[in-house]
């Protein structure tokens, strides 16, 4: 992955007010997303969102509550990953 600095002089939003990306309210995000799913560096900027616990804003086209469920679903397939592997073969 490109350092943050690299992937963020590509993003999409570089030259749009910075204001369209944390809106009031998670329902008004719908043109800061319409920026992202056009973006090619979404993937690095959500990763680092959900790395650095973002807790506001749209980033990588996620709102924080999706960015939480996204995480969770992350954190339990994770923990299924590792159940999974210290069962014993014999009681899988």
């Amino acid at each position: 992955m490109a350092s943050n600095q690299e992937w963020q002089d590509l993003a999409a939003c570089r030259e749009i007010p910075v204001e369209m990306f944390f809106p009031p309210a998670e329902q008004e995000s719908e043109v800061a997303k319409a920026v992202c799913a056009n973006c090619t560096v979404r993937q690095p900027c959500l990763e680092f969102a959900l790395a650095e616990a973002e807790r506001f804003g749209i980033w990588g086209g996620l709102t924080s509550q999706e960015r939480r469920s996204l995480a969770a679903k992350r954190r339990k397939a994770r923990l299924t990953d590792v159940a999974a592997e210290t069962v014993p073969s014999y009681l899988a």
